[in-house]
């Protein structure tokens, strides 16, 4: 049985207010789609790779062809920010914010932004899902992964990498790379990092030792790894992205590090503003119903649904089970909400001052 570290859902009550707003029962009805339909479109702003977002909103429109997504990219807190700014400007155009970020979100939960809703299904998800309801709810899980090219790093390699401290071996010197932890995949490790005995600050001035090149986002990071150039992403990947990669046939194996961290993963919120109000309930609705769940085990997503109870039918993690490289730690550690939200901004200051000597 897993080891799970859940004082996430402990602090939950504390940090998040779930009872400041009457809370609008969310379900999909017949009035509910004709009025969406009626309005025709919504504006989305996200944070996830593109394709998974095509991938997921050509799954809705099977269902509603005829509304009309607009999808707007703008990953991590930078999404939260132009939101922030546009919204306290009286700009009024998104629909539904989906966010990576667990600080940045609340922010903007704080500034009364989205609507307070309660999709009825909720009650079939894990607490995690619910961690800023009313306002925002988390339809999958992430699971941080170091992923590296088999055809640069041998299998022995690849064994010291499931541990935390692995990745200061003398032989991975120059051949890492890291992403500036601005948003919720790149948090997560320098969370555990930062409240375990052993890492902490002195785990950030080793690991800058080993001169890690440093990106700005995932991507390319991911395109790195393939080509070889750095053929070791570190703290920097997750589950789902991998395994989608592994189905479109890249060069690319992940391990889990020992604990693996898992955290809620994005976020979704219908904006109180919306000018789309019905549209954007509709999808909310459907992003935490059965054809929604089921979208996020797609393989344009490979999402691991954050429901109480499901068949893991994701085409990777078939493929990757069968690999002998392949092993799931039986521990798992969740990063404590209340840190996440207090002192993210201060591990990233931490995290910048060690990696890049101060400069920003």
């Amino acid at each position: 049985m897993l080891t799970v570290r859940l004082t996430l859902i402990a602090f939950a009550v504390l940090l998040f207010d779930t009872t400041a707003a009457a809370q609008e029962k969310l379900e999909i009805t017949p009035a509910l789609v004709a009025a969406a339909e009626k309005e025709g479109e919504f504006t989305l702003l996200y944070s996830s790779p593109l394709a998974s977002m095509q991938g997921m909103t050509d799954d809705f429109r099977k269902t509603y062809p005829k509304l009309k997504v607009n999808l707007e990219r703008k990953a991590g807190s930078s999404g939260a920010n132009a939101l922030m700014q546009e919204v306290n400007a009286g700009v009024n155009r998104v629909d539904v914010y989906q966010g990576s970020d667990m600080a940045a979100s609340q922010e903007l939960v704080d500034q009364k932004i989205f609507a307070p809703l309660a999709p009825v299904t909720i009650g079939d998800y894990l607490p995690l899902a619910s961690l800023m309801a009313p306002y925002l709810y988390s339809p999958d899980v992430n699971s941080s992964v170091i992923a590296y090219n088999p055809k640069f790093v041998t299998d022995a390699e690849a064994q010291k990498l499931r541990s935390w401290t692995g990745v200061l071996d003398p032989a991975f010197k120059g051949r890492i790379s890291v992403v500036e932890p601005v948003f919720g995949v790149t948090l997560a490790p320098l969370l555990y990092i930062m409240n375990t005995a052993g890492l902490k600050e002195d785990f950030l001035r080793k690991l800058k030792a080993q001169d890690p090149l440093i990106y700005l986002n995932t991507a390319q990071a991911r395109d790195a790894v393939v080509s070889g150039q750095k053929p070791i992403s570190w703290g920097a990947q997750w589950e789902a992205v991998e395994l989608a990669d592994i189905e479109k046939g890249a060069p690319v194996r992940f391990v889990y590090p020992d604990p693996r961290v898992e955290w809620p993963g994005t976020t979704y919120g219908v904006l109180a503003k919306a000018p789309h109000p019905n549209a954007a309930r509709l999808f909310l609705a459907w992003k935490f119903s059965k054809a929604g769940a089921a979208s996020e085990q797609a393989p344009h997503t490979s999402n691991r649904p954050s429901l109480k109870q499901f068949d893991d039918v994701r085409a990777g993690m078939k493929t990757v089970m069968k690999e002998s490289w392949f092993k799931l730690p039986p521990q798992v550690w969740i990063p404590d909400a209340k840190d996440w939200v207090t002192n993210g901004t201060a591990y990233q200051e931490t995290w910048t001052s060690i990696m890049k000597g101060g400069r920003r």
